[in-house]
């Protein structure tokens, strides 16, 4: 299938196919997180004005909400919108990895990313956390990639891991120490502890680079002073959810065609 135009491709429509599902995993991730139900948990979704009972009609990612023109079928109030962006974001995110990546072992576990990358956006925007189970999945995505790219090989798996644990280091205790000191000299916190953990698993990824992590700390300081800006002009509040910004820088770098993401070959 080499040379052959995406449309053509019928990878493309997995990956589109997949990326609204993982889009329709994201919602549940944002609403479930925050009120403290498990993910695991069968529950049939339901409207949050009416709480009627939805059907598969209803649940069909971005389709079903355009269908009903952003509205509950039952009730006819409005669905949040925020809905279709995140689940159009996990979509474009799978799709951003098939691009770049192709139909690849290391593209199907960077799509995987997705939902934990636009739940996280999504919730600390909403909520000012980053859960530690998504967090924990960045890195747990991370070992699998490991253990997929580095299957064949002993010695560069031993490498490749010994340099996600240097920048799992690196990035968390840069971030603990840039906190600490802050909190020391400002008498304020900077950042949550959901932000330090954020750190830490993109540093797995990201590995031991200090070239990388000087980028990745610039990139997040220039998304946050942005963010920071916006913020205050929406909410007129000056604390405001860093999450967005290390996601942003994150998913800059991953995305970058030349940069080797852990061991890929």
């Amino acid at each position: 299938m080499a040379g052959m135009p995406f449309y053509s491709d019928p990878y493309f429509y997995v990956t589109l196919y997949v990326g609204l599902c993982l889009g329709s995993f994201a919602t549940a991730l944002s609403w479930r997180l925050p009120q403290g139900i498990s993910i695991w948990k069968k529950a049939r979704s339901s409207c949050p004005a009416c709480g009627h009972d939805l059907s598969w009609r209803d649940l069909v990612p971005l389709l079903s909400w355009l269908l009903q023109r952003g509205r509950c079928r039952y009730c006819r109030e409005k669905i949040d919108a925020r809905y279709p962006v995140v689940e159009a974001a996990t979509a474009f995110f799978c799709l951003a990895a098939y691009f770049i990546y192709g139909f690849t072992p290391a593209g199907i576990v960077i799509a995987m990313l997705a939902p934990a990358l636009v739940g996280m956006v999504d919730i600390d925007l909403r909520h000012k956390i980053l859960p530690d189970s998504l967090n924990a999945a960045v890195f747990l995505l991370g070992a699998l990639m490991l253990l997929v790219q580095c299957r064949e090989d002993t010695a560069q798996f031993i490498d490749a891991a010994q340099n996600a644990g240097g920048g799992m280091l690196l990035y968390g205790g840069g971030a603990w120490l840039l906190r600490f000191t802050a909190m020391r000299m400002m008498k304020r916190e900077p950042m949550g502890l959901g932000d330090v953990k954020f750190f830490a698993a993109a540093g797995f990824w990201l590995g031991a680079d200090v070239m990388i992590f000087g980028i990745f700390m610039f990139l997040s300081g220039a998304a946050g002073v942005a963010l920071s800006l916006w913020w205050k002009h929406k909410t007129d509040e000056t604390v405001f959810p860093f999450g967005p910004a290390l996601v942003a820088a994150f998913t800059i770098i991953i995305f970058m065609a030349s940069f080797p993401v852990l061991c890929q070959a």
